[in-house]
């Protein structure tokens, strides 16, 4: 399969996704129910529940209707419930919930800053503000705990295994191939060799060159761009909610055009600038973002890419003895409109160990 895309951003993207699904049974009539709305955790335990057999997909469609949801419904969660065996009127339940607003969607309602302006404090909705007694002090250890990320970061050396995954729209996914690299960080930088493609060594593929859907920049660039007081992202508070199996606070944000840095390059021959919005997930102790989510907005008409979202989950890693926020799994999604091609890279982080570096000995002659 012919694969064209190639993918480059100075931080995190992700893509939406277009799937036909087949529509919850009409005559099914939820009644009311005073229980809470259910979490993304539920969600997924109960379609494992269904495909051992101990719960119809009917079951868990008046569940999601009597209940409601208490998460946005994003293309990459709707694409991990699919390769769970989530049933199409499952997908297609959740679909509709979105189309009618009744997930998060973030939509600050302050316009953007300039340089010289703080973050307007109608940003934070005041339902939640019994969450952050002080929301700007909040916001700013948030913004502190991201800018300082890089420099916090010790030299270490990770393995990132991608997989890459390609469909031409209505069909379904198919693997196009994978890479490995061994990831370096130091000087504050992400270095990248590649070691296999498609499963067979190379030792000329670079980042750069490698054809395909690629990205970059999960190692602080992503957090640095979005709190960067230049980029000037307008952030709203939107409430308590789980990620990564932790307690956290979720903000929504938004960027403009005039100050986004956030770029799509396609076949490293023409690249746009996007305005983009997406969430946020904090750990309410740390500070720490331990989830990201993103979406380009209002992308030209004539550009190839028609959408492209990602995502980011962090959590703590072991270097030396020492423990450090770090990138563990990410996605990458976009939509070539023209081909109706829909790639995906799945990219995990995995071995993190100090970095070494290297000494040569030449024997004396």
């Amino acid at each position: 399969m012919r694969v064209p895309l190639r993918f480059q951003r100075g931080f995190l993207c992700t893509v939406a996704l277009l799937v036909f699904l087949a529509r919850p049974n009409p005559q099914t009539t939820p009644q009311k129910t005073d229980q809470e709305p259910l979490s993304e955790e539920q969600l997924m335990a109960l379609v494992t529940s269904s495909k051992l057999g101990e719960l119809s997909v009917n079951r868990i469609v008046e569940m999601i209707q009597q209940r409601g949801i208490k998460f946005s419904i994003t293309d990459v969660y709707l694409l991990e419930l699919e390769a769970h065996g989530a049933d199409i009127a499952v997908l297609e339940t959740l679909r509709d919930l979105r189309k009618k607003g009744k997930d998060f969607v973030p939509s600050p309602k302050a316009p953007a800053p300039t340089s010289d302006q703080t973050l307007p404090a109608q940003t934070t909705p005041d339902a939640s503000a019994s969450l952050v007694p002080d929301w700007p002090k909040f916001l700013e250890s948030v913004r502190a705990k991201a800018l300082a990320y890089t420099d916090d970061l010790p030299n270490f050396i990770c393995t990132q295994v991608t997989q890459r995954f390609a469909r031409y729209f209505p069909s379904g996914w198919r693997q196009v191939d994978n890479y490995v690299a061994e990831l370096s960080y130091f000087d504050k930088k992400e270095h990248y060799k590649i070691l296999t493609v498609a499963n067979q060594a190379t030792n000329s593929a670079t980042i750069e060159n490698l054809s395909g859907t690629r990205s970059t920049g999960e190692f602080g660039t992503t957090l640095r761009a979005l709190f960067d007081p230049a980029t000037r992202a307008i952030f709203r508070l939107e409430g308590k909610d789980e990620a990564n199996s932790r307690q956290t606070l979720r903000i929504g944000y938004q960027v403009s055009l005039e100050s986004s840095s956030r770029t799509i390059n396609y076949n490293n021959e023409r690249t746009v600038v996007t305005a983009y919005r997406g969430r946020c997930w904090v750990d309410p102790t740390s500070f720490q973002v331990v989830r990201l989510e993103d979406k380009a907005l209002n992308i030209p008409e004539n550009f190839p890419i028609t959408r492209s979202e990602g995502a980011i989950e962090y959590d703590l890693a072991d270097i030396s003895g020492k423990s450090y926020w770090l990138p563990v799994r990410a996605e990458v999604l976009l939509v070539e409109g023209g081909a109706k091609l829909h790639t995906r890279n799945v990219i995990e982080f995995k071995r993190y160990r100090k970095f070494e570096a290297e000494v040569k000995l030449v024997p004396d002659e």
